[in-house]
């Protein structure tokens, strides 16, 4: 459900709303690319300082309260979280290379001291490159970054199957919101096995209402003439 929330903010409310919004996407496009080449350069202590200073510009700009900027990590961190811990869970034969080892038959599981470094500038390097593109995010509308993609020369079906996405984001967190709802207030969640049942459901009612409403978007182009190409 956090995943829902932050993206309906980013594609309907705070682009369109921040400070900063009537600044060039070119510009805000060029400082994202800065702020991602700072994230993967090899100096810890700017890495830190990108972080916090676009962390706090971002709740400036936005105008939203720091719990609620916080919570759209919730998400996120899992990820970041599992990443250090496929770096630093090792076995060894050798007890003391590894951090709270435990023993499994003539090997040791355990932290690889050696690693730890690296885990840390590893999770500062993602925690930093995922402020600056929630900075992007949160303070570009669509259609300046449909204008940077073409600024960019990309190919024109890239473009277009990036603003289908954008279109199908919308069809799909509706449907799931109605259906989560709905299976919500008949206690379809209430115990594990109910909760199972419901989730298959929902999957399947979720990819039906995306064909569903793909047909109606492919008949209400075939009414409009569509020859094959979006007006960009």
């Amino acid at each position: 459900m956090c995943v829902i929330k932050f993206v309906q903010v980013i594609y309907c409310n705070l682009p369109y709303e921040n400070r900063i919004v009537n600044w060039s996407p070119k510009l805000k496009a060029f400082l994202w690319l800065v702020g991602m080449v700072l994230a993967f350069q090899p100096i810890q202590w700017i890495k830190v300082i990108v972080l916090f200073t676009v962390a706090g510009i971002t709740i400036y700009v936005t105008n939203v309260s720091f719990k609620r900027y916080i919570s759209w990590f919730y998400a996120i961190i899992p990820f970041v979280v599992l990443s250090i811990i496929g770096i630093v869970v090792t076995i060894s034969s050798q007890r003391s290379t590894l951090i709270g080892p435990v023993k499994l038959g003539n090997v040791y599981l355990g932290l690889a001291k050696v690693m730890m470094p690296k885990a840390g500038q590893v999770a500062l390097q993602c925690m930093t490159a995922i402020v600056c593109t929630y900075w992007f995010a949160l303070t570009t509308p669509f259609i300046q970054i449909l204008q940077v993609l073409k600024a960019m020369h990309l190919p024109r079906v890239m473009i277009e199957v990036t603003m289908l996405m954008y279109r199908f984001i919308f069809i799909f967190i509706d449907a799931f919101e109605q259906i989560h709802r709905a299976q919500r207030l008949r206690f379809g969640y209430d115990s594990f096995s109910l909760m199972i049942h419901s989730s298959g459901i929902l999957a399947k009612m979720l990819f039906e209402q995306v064909i569903i409403n793909y047909q109606m978007m492919t008949k209400a182009l075939d009414a409009k003439l569509y020859n094959g190409d979006f007006y960009l």
